[in-house]
């Protein structure tokens, strides 16, 4: 009953046929040496990213590059020292992370340091549905003490974490925490990666009837995932046929993703929808014009395809037809939430209000970029490497774009100060009962006493984060503009 197609050109994008110009053109000199696999790439990417790179004026001239350094080395030497999102990988890796699929066992984890020897445990945030971790049983709120029969120290964690990250099977030994605060192995689970697996952007969407009867709609959303259009809407057709009061979106780990899905989630929750306001603000380097987008134009209503602008109207209609026409939305969001995560955050204040956008955690990670995906289309392939540079910078349609150090919550909690973590959608997580409270203050004492008897948990294990580590599996990205991103000249 939904969307037939999701948008056109998501991937195909329309600024990839430009940026391989003149290589492909020059005849070969059979006189003259010819340029190596790295200088070859590295040619191709100077040439983007002096075209499209928003920092494009701080690249060195050619004459003061290497051009025969390996192309990670080559990319880190041309970013400005801002830029902490850029990044380069093998082209059909960057396209399928861009859509979700990666070589993974399906783990979100966190690090935690329990002593003053520098012990350190693994501590599941979340297994992705149909995964191996998942089909094991391994859970949220599990923890892992070994990786291959290896403990962990706050010296050793990154060799060890290279087993995990790899693609051979290897085993972890599970353990939990017991009734006196201590931590106890269970068994030990063999897991083996699997190549291409699909994560879904959704985790868990629910309604929840409060001792008021208040009905509150929940969201765990990680991924904005610009190829799961019709799941997003399904949440969202039964959030409306539940009729709910309340909204908690919870982006607690979402790293970002796409802004086509981006607007169709903000126009999805905000009251009075309409696809002809302006929603966000692009700025570009000095050889595109800077503008301001509506969502109808996002969707890509003012395309000269007619079949993108036929789906547009599509988007557009299922949005009206199950907006949840809210004042105000309560949003989970933590040092773990970027880009697109961020973006709607900052992007619904105009409509609902600053107050009304209700954010609650921890200060997020501060990614006030969008980016494209750039790989070369010739066929066949002749850089197999892309890029994935900042492109501009974002604002609201008032234009406010100015969180680079993050977006500060109303209320803030700290989800690692309470051990061990609650599943996803409980309300003994401190985070989703911070929010249910606020929602339904008969609430308030339940939340209280749960979070009171994890926090002495964590104290008794002295438990704290490992500062430094990120999730290679789910880092932050920048906000993917993909082909919404007019860059007109």
């Amino acid at each position: 009953m939904f969307l037939n197609r999701w948008h056109r050109g998501t991937v195909a994008l329309m600024l990839v046929l430009v940026f391989f110009l003149a290589g492909a053109c020059k005849k070969e000199n059979r006189g003259e040496p010819q340029p190596s696999e790295n200088e070859k790439t590295n040619k191709w990417v100077i040439e983007n990213m002096r075209d499209v790179y928003y920092w494009n004026t701080s690249i060195p001239e050619d004459r003061n590059l290497n051009f025969d350094l390996g192309p990670e080395d080559f990319f880190d030497k041309i970013l400005h020292r801002d830029d902490r999102f850029s990044w380069i990988e093998l082209a059909d890796d960057l396209l399928a992370g861009n859509t979700g699929v990666s070589r993974t066992v399906g783990l979100g984890i966190g690090l935690l340091q329990i002593n003053q020897a520098g012990d350190v445990i693994i501590s599941v945030q979340y297994a992705l549905a149909g995964s191996p971790a998942d089909e094991a049983g391994i859970e949220r709120g599990d923890i892992i003490t070994e990786i291959n029969g290896q403990a962990m120290t706050i010296s050793n964690y990154r060799s060890v974490l290279d087993t995990y990250y790899g693609a051979s099977p290897f085993t972890v030994q599970l353990a939990h925490i017991n009734e006196n605060n201590q931590i106890v192995h269970d068994q030990e689970i063999e897991l083996t990666p699997i190549q291409g697996f699909q994560e879904q952007a959704i985790h868990l969407d629910s309604v929840i009837t409060t001792p008021t009867g208040k009905k509150v709609g929940y969201l765990f959303y990680n991924r904005f995932l610009n190829n799961q259009p019709d799941e997003l809407l399904s949440a969202f057709n039964k959030f409306k046929t539940a009729n709910i009061d309340d909204l908690v979106l919870d982006l607690r780990y979402n790293g970002g993703g796409g802004i086509w899905i981006a607007a169709i989630l903000s126009g999805l929750i905000q009251a009075n929808f309409k696809e002809n306001e302006p929603f966000i603000q692009y700025k570009y380097n000095s050889n595109y014009r800077d503008e301001t987008v509506t969502y109808y134009q996002l969707f890509g209503g003012n395309s000269d395809d007619p079949d993108e602008a036929s789906s547009a109207d599509q988007v557009v209609d299922a949005i009206k037809t199950l907006n949840l026409n809210l004042s105000k939305v309560y949003v989970i969001a933590t040092g773990n939430s970027a880009s697109a995560s961020e973006l709607v955050i900052n992007n619904l204040r105009p409509f609902l209000s600053d107050a009304n956008v209700v954010h609650i955690g921890k200060t997020t990670v501060g990614k006030n970029e969008g980016a494209i995906p750039i790989v070369d289309k010739r066929d066949p392939r002749q850089i197999e490497w892309g890029i994935q540079p900042i492109i501009v910078k974002i604002a609201n349609k008032n234009g406010f774009g100015d969180y680079p150090e993050g977006l500060n919550p109303q209320y803030e909690i700290n989800e690692w100060d309470y051990l061990p973590w609650a599943p996803i959608g409980s309300l003994d997580d401190p985070l989703l009962a911070r929010a249910m409270s606020i929602i339904d203050p008969s609430l308030q004492p339940i939340a209280a006493k749960t979070m009171g008897t994890k926090a002495q948990t964590t104290r008794k294990l002295q438990a704290v984060k490992v500062e430094g580590f990120e999730d290679k599996l789910n880092k932050p990205i920048p906000v993917d503009i993909g082909n919404r991103g007019r860059l007109n000249r």
